[in-house]
């Protein structure tokens, strides 16, 4: 199962804690930032780590939901640097194909806008053809006016893949099982849970001295 509404939490946080200063980090989310598409400041005090599948209903869920209302209130205030991992997770036929199509829209500048426009098309595509994905993915490059030849050479860009295999790495260091996972200053959460639920990992780790 890709995740749930409501579902456990980690209680592994020492696993994955933030490096002492003057120490290489070693820890599994090492190389988020470089794998990732980054939302916020990275001098923010916070750093939220989050994997998502374009194909994951409740990232969909999630995206529209509670992830909007965090955004919202702690990446536009300054407080949380959101970086967001185009993880295939494997259990959705078009979600490499997906994922993808965001990470040559985020050469471009635009990961966040074409992951919302995949999301919200997610149940015209998730479930169909081959061809079915290949022509949301083409909307919605259009729709967000991209350099077309660019995005297309992108396409084909095997470095690309690459990149997507990395981030599996990470994951599976990491310990991701589903999705939505997201990790607050390496403490994981996992699900589309309810935002004031959500809310308090962060607010808890902006207490914390």
């Amino acid at each position: 199962m890709a995740g749930s509404r409501v579902a456990a939490v980690g209680l592994i946080a020492s696993l994955f804690g933030s490096p002492v200063a003057g120490q290489a980090d070693d820890s599994p989310l090492r190389n988020a930032a470089a794998l990732g598409w980054s939302e916020g400041a990275a001098s923010a005090p916070v750093r939220v780590v989050e994997f998502s599948d374009l194909s994951c209903p409740y990232c969909a869920s999630f995206h529209e939901g509670t992830r909007a209302a965090l955004r919202q209130e702690f990446v536009e205030e300054g407080q949380v640097d959101w970086i967001t991992v185009s993880y295939v997770s494997g259990q959705y036929r078009h979600s490499e194909a997906a994922a993808i199509g965001a990470e040559c829209a985020g050469r471009q500048g635009r990961y966040e806008d074409f992951s919302a426009g995949m999301l919200a098309r997610q149940a015209a595509w998730v479930r169909g053809s081959a061809a079915g994905v290949e022509e949301a993915v083409s909307s919605v490059a259009d729709e967000l006016a991209l350099d077309s030849s660019a995005f297309t050479a992108c396409l084909a860009d095997p470095a690309v893949r690459t990149r997507l295999e990395a981030v599996l790495t990470m994951a599976r260091e990491a310990g991701v099982r589903g999705t939505p996972t997201w990790f607050v200053d390496g403490f994981p959460v996992m699900g589309d849970l309810p935002t004031p639920y959500a809310r308090s990992f962060i607010v808890d780790r902006l207490r914390t001295p």
